[in-house]
């Protein structure tokens, strides 16, 4: 199973380091957290993981080529409003192979949304958008799985539906969770801490 390596990565916004040398592996079934105060550069990271921002220094290699684009669920993240459920999940799996054995609808009933197929996107809530989100990262088939803050905008029980679903869907790729709630990322093995504009 392909390693991902960071070497050396580092990031400048409005001429400061947000973080710079920064150097790690993420191993298939272990996890990586990324804290820090606000502000630290942990959701500029995972974007540069994400291939979505380029670093001003360094890169991220991979040991072996990885399957499929890395799959990212952001609060950031906006989603097409005019799109229904079913054509979102239609045009997204469409690009990006399901994990075999899942579906969608299934786990977005699962997760305690209820939205008929033909509803457009611009009506869910946000909690139903996150959830949503989630879907969409956890269930592509993809070596990298990236999560921010993963519990934003989520109601108890899809707290607990989103934890039962990770350690199905992650253990053979790289995990990394952004967040500073050990409960989001309880089961990342290694955590890498982001000092702000000290780097």
């Amino acid at each position: 199973m392909p390693v991902c390596q960071l070497e050396s990565i580092g990031k400048q916004f409005r001429g400061q380091w947000l973080f710079q040398n920064l150097n790690t592996r993420i191993e298939p079934g272990t996890g990586l957290a990324i804290t820090g105060p606000n502000g630290s550069g942990k959701s500029t990271l995972l974007l540069c993981l994400a291939e979505l921002v380029r670093p001003d220094l360094g890169q991220v290699q991979w040991s072996e080529p990885p399957k499929g684009r890395p799959a990212l669920a952001a609060p950031s993240m906006e989603l097409p409003g005019e799109f229904t459920l079913r054509e979102l999940l239609d045009f997204h799996f469409g690009l990006n192979p399901i994990l075999a054995g899942f579906d969608p609808f299934l786990e977005l009933e699962a997760s305690g949304l209820r939205a008929s197929s033909s509803l457009q996107i611009r009506h869910f809530s946000s909690g139903m958008t996150q959830k949503l989100r989630l879907v969409l990262a956890l269930l592509s088939d993809s070596s990298l799985l990236l999560l921010d803050e993963p519990h934003n905008h989520l109601d108890a029980h899809g707290q607990t539906w989103f934890q039962a679903l990770l350690p199905m869907v992650s253990q053979n790729r790289c995990l990394v969770i952004a967040s500073n709630d050990p409960v989001e990322y309880s089961r990342c093995g290694k955590v890498l801490v982001l000092q702000g504009h000290n780097g």
